[in-house]
């Protein structure tokens, strides 16, 4: 039997050969390698006895699916990838099956978008393979076509998928947030619920880009206008927001690919097959784990890190400060599964 891959042929992949593991969690491993480096850029003056008190208590969950076999440049194994939104899906929510994993995130009669990312994605060509199984899952669980939005997609996939095109144009009035105002993108009233589909990539202004760039700046008509101080305080401010934080119900991270130096453009020599996926509802630690994960690779390939703490990545303590989530390690309990 041959497996497939988007786009083309590939090889056969053998289940039984694949390294599965069961989910580890910090609290059952050694810290890896990418927890220290978590951890020590966001180092706390802490007493000890605070810091075991909250290794007890985490208040973020995030689900790491890795696969050896997912991506080859941009061939994506559909299987492969189908098993890998499953297990996050499934390992996120604590549900049976994929079904039922989705119908805890959303409501039956949700206008969901899926918001992605088209800043990059020619360059890191990955795009349209995790959405036609994005959308397939959904459909599978019973959600309609005329239910989901997907802004910022390849136009192949409006031509294969029967969903719908976002709202163009912005709101009539600005919205005031705490360091600004600026009108809002009219698909933000268009949809009840936000599935947030970002790239991780450094970036040469906020140092990185993950969860919650992908929507602060992609829903104000001024993007340009926020991105002073290391896009901080604006990126946190616009994101906490009702009419943004509100609506998101689930990050799921496109790390098949990525962009680990000279981002946010996308240059094959700055490009990493890292085939990953991340899953949460809390968009500070889930930045913090893909912050990790670049770090790991610059730091493997002899480059600097990138530091959380330091002007390089200011809008992650902030948007901690805001209560949108957590950059404390010790408070993030993750699930590592390898398909």
């Amino acid at each position: 039997m041959r497996d497939r891959y988007i786009g083309a042929a590939y090889h056969e992949v053998n289940a039984e050969s694949r390294d599965s593991t069961r989910p580890v969690t910090r609290a059952a491993k050694t810290m890896r390698r990418r927890d220290f480096l978590a951890a020590g850029a966001l180092a706390t003056t802490a007493p000890l006895s605070k810091i075991l008190a909250q290794a007890a208590k985490p208040t973020a969950h995030v689900v790491e699916v890795t696969s050896d076999f997912v991506v080859r440049g941009r061939l994506v194994h559909e299987q492969v990838l189908h098993e890998m939104i499953a297990s996050t899906l499934t390992h996120l929510t604590g549900k049976s099956n994929v079904r039922e994993a989705w119908k805890s995130i959303l409501k039956p009669d949700d206008v969901i978008g899926l918001k992605c990312n088209s800043s990059g994605a020619e360059g890191l060509g990955v795009s349209e393979s995790f959405l036609d199984v994005v959308i397939g899952s959904l459909m599978n669980a019973g959600f309609e076509g005329k239910q989901i939005v997907v802004i910022e997609a390849p136009e192949t996939t409006y031509r294969t998928h029967d969903v719908v095109k976002p709202a163009l144009g912005w709101s009539d009035k600005p919205v005031t947030f705490a360091s600004g105002s600026d009108q809002l993108a009219s698909w933000l009233d268009q949809v009840t619920a936000i599935v947030n589909i970002p790239f991780i990539k450094t970036h040469n202004i906020a140092g990185m880009t993950c969860t919650m760039k992908n929507l602060s700046h992609a829903v104000v008509k001024h993007p340009a206008r926020y991105h002073g101080r290391g896009c901080s305080p604006f990126i946190g401010d616009i994101y906490a927001l009702d009419a943004v934080r509100k609506k998101v119900r689930l990050h799921l991270v496109n790390g098949l690919r990525i962009v680990y130096d000279g981002g946010p453009d996308t240059r094959d020599a700055g490009i990493w097959d890292a085939g990953l996926i991340f899953g949460s509802t809390d968009p500070v630690a889930t930045d913090v784990q893909a912050l990790a994960s670049i770090n790991s690779q610059r730091s493997m390939l002899g480059l600097p890190t990138i530091a959380n703490q330091s002007i390089q990545t200011p809008y992650l303590p902030h948007a901690a400060q805001l209560g949108l989530g957590t950059t404390d390690p010790f408070r993030t309990r993750i699930e590592r599964v390898r398909i």
